[in-house]
């Protein structure tokens, strides 16, 4: 199931009791701010949820697979989410727990 943006503002405008026009406006703030700070190169930290950042990608060959043929992909920036520790474990544990999946012994995760 996937979650949409308009589904986002239904639930969060019956959480808060704002209409959702309002609602609208700050998830749309949000956002906006959020891809002006990594297209000016700056680093989007929210504690407890994670951090957006622009990675760089060097250029380098790949092979289509449809074509067969090598071709060159450009230098470029794209962006990135990086989930923090809390939010990454939340999710592990409560899909493994979804999904039969026994307690994990890997505290790198």
């Amino acid at each position: 199931m996937t979650v949409t943006k308009s589904e986002l503002v239904n639930l969060l405008s019956d959480a808060t009791g704002l209409t959702k026009v309002d609602v609208e406006v700050i998830v749309n703030g949000l956002l906006y701010h959020i891809m002006e700070a990594l297209q000016n190169g700056d680093r989007v930290e929210i504690r407890g949820f994670g951090s957006f950042y622009a990675k760089e990608r060097l250029p380098r060959k790949v092979k289509n697979p449809q074509m067969g043929r090598e071709i060159e992909v450009d230098h470029r920036f794209v962006p990135v989410f990086k989930p923090a520790k809390f939010f990454r474990e939340s999710v592990n544990n409560s899909l493994r727990k979804k999904y039969n999946i026994g307690e994990s012994t890997d505290e790198n995760l």
